[in-house]
């Protein structure tokens, strides 16, 4: 999995390293099945008991999947019954409906006293080399993804205003143009866009900022890759370092991304 090989290093203590248990991997996924377009959450805790400090934790990894999006959120450090845990919330957004395994997902980690962190290890680095840091597994799991309720509550309040918005203006510029209308995007693809809005605008009335940007640079990366890096680059600032954005630069972007999805409809492809 890309974009993912940092390393997430706890140091919550300090003192002599005492014997400690290995770590442990425990995956939980999230109940229910799956829906297009929506986020399956499954949560990554590694455990062990001892000094805090002792092992440092990578972000979870994954092979790539074709049939979703699969991102890794901020880790989270804490103690529960005396253990050490680093929970960290892998999540899969499926593209469509049907039956599907998850990857298998793998959590290395180090022995920060006695090894350095070292750059991510290519694929065909051979198991038995020494810098091959260990590494927890956990096996695939059934996900059944199935269709999504979104469109029915999509055609009331905000979301109806937002997909005849768009279908409106599509309409408009149809009818101003003098030359033969080129092919508009099909209505799947204009639902689909239009449901992210409004799933972005609802993570921003919950106060979840991370997702807000996180849909905002999915949408974007479809049709802009400029605008998708400088989403991307805030989706991380607000994720990983706390950033809290204002209303002015939340608008900001929003609008931003409008612009782009109005200039894909005046120049298809």
């Amino acid at each position: 999995m890309n974009g993912f090989g940092y390393w997430v290093v706890l140091f919550l203590g300090c003192g002599c390293l005492a014997l400690a248990s290995e770590p442990e991997l425990k995956v939980t996924p999230q109940e229910g099945d799956g829906r297009p377009g929506r986020p399956y959450r499954i949560e990554c805790e590694v455990s062990w008991e001892g000094e805090p400090d002792e092992y440092a934790v990578a972000a979870a990894e994954a092979d790539a999947i074709d049939w979703g999006e699969l991102v890794v959120r901020e880790a989270r450090s804490f103690v529960r019954d005396g253990r050490n845990v680093v929970a960290q919330t892998v999540e899969i957004t499926p593209k469509a409906t049907g039956e599907y395994k998850t990857p298998e997902l793998r959590i290395s980690y180090l022995i920060p006293e006695t090894t350095s962190p070292a750059e991510p290890v290519a694929p065909e680095a051979a198991p038995s080399d020494s810098s091959v840091p260990p590494a927890l597994r956990a096996d695939p799991l059934p996900l059944f993804v199935r269709p999504s309720r979104t469109l029915v509550w999509l055609l009331g309040g905000l979301g109806a205003s937002l997909f005849f918005l768009g279908a409106g203006w599509w309409l408009a510029q149809r009818r101003r143009s003098h030359q033969p209308a080129p092919q508009p995007p099909s209505p799947a693809d204009r639902v689909a866009v239009q449901t992210s809005l409004h799933q972005a605008r609802q993570r921003r009335l919950d106060g979840n900022h991370y997702e807000y940007y996180q849909i905002l640079g999915r949408v974007a990366s479809e049709i802009d890759p400029e605008l998708a890096a400088s989403l991307k680059s805030r989706a991380e600032a607000v994720g990983y370092r706390g950033v809290r954005p204002t209303d002015d630069e939340m608008d900001s972007d929003w609008r931003a991304l409008e612009r782009a999805l109005r200039r894909e409809e005046e120049e298809p492809e």
